[in-house]
């Protein structure tokens, strides 16, 4: 609630359970030693003591303001401040810690005691069940206005650490959802990136052979393509950034659709890229697909970067029940620039596979590398195409 209203509804009740003390005293200003104070000294003095009920800071001074008044009645027995007082008493079980709401529940006997004290001392003549039945529904409304008070702070306690928790969740998510795009933003650069190097260091090599015969435009071409496609995967993950809420703008993530563009690329750096799918493809979950598009991309960026020029890469598919396992072998061809070490991709796609409940091995093997990723598939219905245009 804002601050504002929350002023006006403490503003409403104080002022009407200053009204209903006011009726129920009746303007009876008479003191126990039979002298008579002025109205407007009463009505001053209570007014004074209620807007201490007023203060949103604590509930505190409110609640002592109260027990004073209570005191008063010690001397000024018509003056009672009991719908006041069970107010005060609803505000500080409602407000305060479990400690301090005992203590003021403790402190609600002394105007119970004074309210049978008064009643006994000058109306000496009334039944005796009269003053238990009027004690005993003056305790039932304090325990029962504490008690609502106290489930109130219990309510609000659970609800804040639920917001709280949920906050917490959130952040985690959005940290997490940084963390995914910063890998996709490696992964995009890092094979792109390593696709012109490659193509650039072939360029330079043909230009120091006469004999050569590489199509120089061909080449160029094939790295402008390369750009463009990494410049729309970084305006693609940048637009990710900047919508609200990471991505409810609509963006796709890649998929296996995605594939061909990944091996068409490679083949244009001069990888020697052949694919093979075993099984029945079923359709994956979003993130399965994008995982799986991730393994495919490092394999071969990983391959343009160490198997060199004229490497072979065969990226084979297996579906088995309820498991797609996806292998990329690469055989080592010349290289003809040094690496660029990275590292970052196969830690973060370790990551990505294990999140998704599959497994990793990568290593090397007697003619070159091999990437393989098993994951979890729940069979759904046949998928006709799993490497997007390419064959």
């Amino acid at each position: 609630m804002p601050l504002t209203q929350r002023f006006w509804l403490r503003l409403l009740l104080t002022a009407a359970v200053f009204v209903l003390d006011a009726l129920v005293w009746g303007g009876d200003t008479r003191l126990i030693t039979g002298n008579y104070l002025p109205v407007w000294l009463v009505v001053g003095i209570g007014a004074l003591g209620y807007s201490c009920l007023l203060i949103a800071v604590s509930p505190v001074p409110g609640y002592i303001a109260m027990l004073i008044l209570s005191v008063c009645g010690l001397f000024l027995p018509a003056a009672e401040s009991f719908a006041g007082f069970l107010l005060a008493l609803f505000w500080i079980a409602r407000l305060s810690q479990r400690r301090r709401a005992w203590f003021a529940l403790a402190w609600a006997a002394l105007p119970l005691a004074i309210n049978v004290y008064t009643g006994r001392t000058f109306h000496p003549d009334a039944p005796l069940s009269l003053t238990l039945i009027n004690t005993g529904l003056w305790l039932v409304l304090i325990i029962g206005v504490w008690i609502a008070g106290r489930a109130l702070a219990r309510t609000h306690n659970r609800l804040t650490t639920e917001r709280q928790w949920a906050e917490a969740a959130t952040e985690e998510a959005r940290a997490m959802e940084r963390v995914r795009i910063s890998r996709d933003l490696h992964d995009t650069v890092a094979h792109s990136l390593t696709g012109i190097l490659l193509q650039v260091a072939g360029l330079r090599a043909a230009h120091k052979n006469p004999e050569a015969t590489t199509d120089i435009d061909g080449v160029l071409a094939d790295i402008q393509i390369t750009a463009e496609q990494s410049m729309r995967e970084l305006h693609r993950l940048l637009g990710i950034l900047r919508a609200p809420d990471n991505g409810t703008d609509g963006s796709r993530p890649h998929g296996l659709a995605d594939v061909g563009a990944l091996i068409t690329a490679a083949q244009a750096s001069g990888l020697a890229v052949t694919t093979e799918t075993t099984g029945t493809p079923v359709t994956l979950d979003p993130s399965l697909e994008h995982a799986v598009y991730r393994v495919i991309q490092e394999g071969l960026s990983n391959a343009m970067k160490h198997a060199g020029e004229g490497a072979e890469v065969e990226i084979t598919q297996d579906w088995a029940p309820n498991q797609l396992t996806v292998s990329i072998r690469s055989t080592s061809g010349v290289m003809t620039t040094k690496p660029v070490s990275g590292g970052f991709g196969l830690v973060g796609l370790r990551e990505r596979i294990g999140v998704s409940g599959g497994t990793m091995h990568h290593g090397p093997t007697p003619t070159g590398y091999l990437l393989q990723v098993s994951l979890p598939t729940a069979q759904t219905h046949v998928r006709l195409n799993t490497f997007g245009d390419a064959s």
